[in-house]
């Protein structure tokens, strides 16, 4: 009998909760730093996407910290569906947010639970996709599946965020430096214009390990690059920056 073992954390903002699944769905760091990239766009009343939502944790960090009228997720492993609802109802969210079980390779097909389609729908999307590449080695391991490009390629992300997004909507996501010219390349294939870039570091003297992008769709062509955001200072310790991300500094 498969033991499956969970926890329930705190998001440090306004009282909000999770469920965790230690083994196979719990958020890190690329999450937190896509919702807080993204929620300085999210106004009053938009409706927001979150592909490959996993355990929810980017739309309920926007639930907690901005005032959208609606935060769909879309996920396709059915145990990470699971663990998000209970997060929703854990948290008194079921009037403006829902998980949808489905491939976001087939959009169109996909419906609330009101029977709407997603087509043209949302003001802004966000992901944090599969970033790995390779074959399945383990075709039952949701971890696996959750960080390789095995049900979905970035291409399929990107046209399903097309699909979804209104004119002019926001494109927010989190990525791995070494693959941000396709990834460049593919959002322009699907009229996405990069406008808003950030890159992250371990530390202030390292590489870049992440990097954050807004895209918006049907824009033209205008790159601001942001100052870089550090993790940690030479002792380990988070820079003030992401303390402020976390909510160490809060009351």
């Amino acid at each position: 009998m498969e033991c499956v073992l969970e926890r329930i954390d705190d998001l440090q903002c306004k009282g909000y909760r999770i469920v965790q699944d230690t083994e196979a769905f719990c958020y890190g760091i690329d999450a937190v730093l896509l919702a807080a990239f993204a929620k300085d766009a999210v106004r009053k009343g938009m409706r927001v996407l979150d592909l490959c939502t996993g355990n929810g944790i980017v739309p309920l960090l926007l639930a907690a910290k901005t005032e959208a009228r609606e935060l769909i997720g879309v996920e396709v492993q059915e145990r990470a569906v699971a663990l998000a609802k209970r997060s929703i109802a854990m948290n008194w969210e079921e009037e403006r947010m829902q998980v949808l079980r489905g491939d976001l390779c087939r959009m169109e097909e996909l419906r609330l639970d009101n029977g709407e389609k997603l087509r043209h729908r949302f003001q802004a999307v966000t992901v944090n996709p599969p970033y790995m590449q390779g074959d399945l080695q383990n075709p039952e391991s949701e971890k696996w599946i959750a960080r390789h490009e095995v049900l979905c390629h970035f291409s399929d992300v990107a046209r399903a965020a097309a699909y979804a997004l209104d004119g002019r909507g926001k494109f927010f996501l989190v990525h791995r430096p070494k693959r941000m010219a396709e990834i460049i390349s593919i959002l322009r294939e699907e009229k996405l214009e990069p406008k808003r870039l950030q890159m992250v570091h371990s530390y202030v003297e390292g590489e870049a390990k992440l990097f954050l992008l807004e895209a918006v769709k049907d824009a033209g062509v205008e790159l601001r690059v942001l100052p870089p955001l550090v993790v940690y200072k030479k002792d380990g310790e988070y820079t003030d920056a992401l303390k402020e991300i976390y909510g160490i500094n809060e009351g």
